[in-house]
């Protein structure tokens, strides 16, 4: 048997065609199945019986406290928000009334969002906060999370003692800022009067943003949808080409991790959901 040498790869900043899964249909199953894998509810969850929204939470730009993130730690983040509370205002003294499940990035006119998905128990009656969140009452989001180092962005030292100062207000997209570094933990997210992040906002639209696996060999480029089935427990294996073609992965969306590899001189593509 030959042996085959992968380097799994987290990638997904590139925005192309559909993903969905298949129909809309298959969006939410996917999205159900997430809750039930990461959450583990004690009831398991269905589309019948739960309510799902996504919040575009944070990007890659300097936010009004003029901190930014870099787009490997919005990578991170996606994983650091899963199975984290929705509350109202940063009140933790109240009980949440959402639970994030999930996170991909979205690439928007320039700009990469961090997207999270969130979701709570339909009701029998009337859901205040589902009317809410559809009216666009409540619109603006906000997260709290810890980190280690606010980094100068021009000098690399701690901004709390270096000789530079924040230029929050202005609208230089080049202004001195600091990054977040040595993040650590997301507590929550939170509905709020005002986000510091300029164009926060809450969606119905489940949809994938980057939604395409893509490979390239010499001579081509195939963008191929994510193919129904996958698993978090193992790697799924596909042929690429009958042809003796080295590929090289270009992208994939947010929460699948995919691979290229050779065997038998035939090229072959490894997904698993990660």
């Amino acid at each position: 048997m030959e042996k085959i040498t992968v380097t799994l790869s987290r990638k997904g900043t590139t925005t192309a065609g559909n993903l969905a899964f298949g129909p809309p249909d298959d969006r939410v199953a996917f999205l159900v199945s997430r809750i039930n894998e990461r959450i583990k509810p004690p009831r398991p969850v269905t589309a019948e019986n739960v309510n799902i929204r996504a919040m575009y939470l944070v990007n890659d730009k300097i936010n009004t406290h003029g901190g930014r993130f870099r787009r490997a730690d919005l990578h991170d983040l996606c994983k650091l928000i899963a199975d984290t509370p929705v509350l109202v205002g940063h009140n933790r003294a109240g009980q949440p009334l959402a639970r994030t499940f999930h996170a991909e990035l979205e690439m928007k006119e320039g700009v990469l969002w961090l997207k999270s998905f969130f979701y709570w128990p339909k009701s029998d009656g009337i859901d205040e906060f589902r009317d809410k969140i559809d009216s666009g009452v409540f619109k603006e989001c906000s997260i709290s999370f810890t980190y280690t180092f606010p980094e100068c962005s021009l000098c690399g030292e701690d901004i709390r003692r270096c000789r530079h100062e924040i230029e929050a207000l202005s609208p230089d997209e080049n202004r001195t800022h600091f990054i977040y570094r040595g993040i650590t933990q997301v507590l929550e997210t939170s509905l709020v009067f005002k986000g510091s992040v300029r164009g926060t906002h809450i969606t119905d639209r489940l949809v994938a943003g980057s939604d395409k696996i893509v490979v390239r060999s010499a001579v081509n480029q195939l963008d191929l949808s994510v193919p129904r089935g996958l698993s978090s427990e193992h790697v799924t294996i596909y042929p690429l080409s009958n042809r003796t073609r080295e590929y090289r992965l270009m992208s994939a969306p947010a929460g699948v991790l995919a691979a290229t590899a050779m065997k038998g001189a035939k090229p072959f593509l490894m997904l698993k959901l990660g």
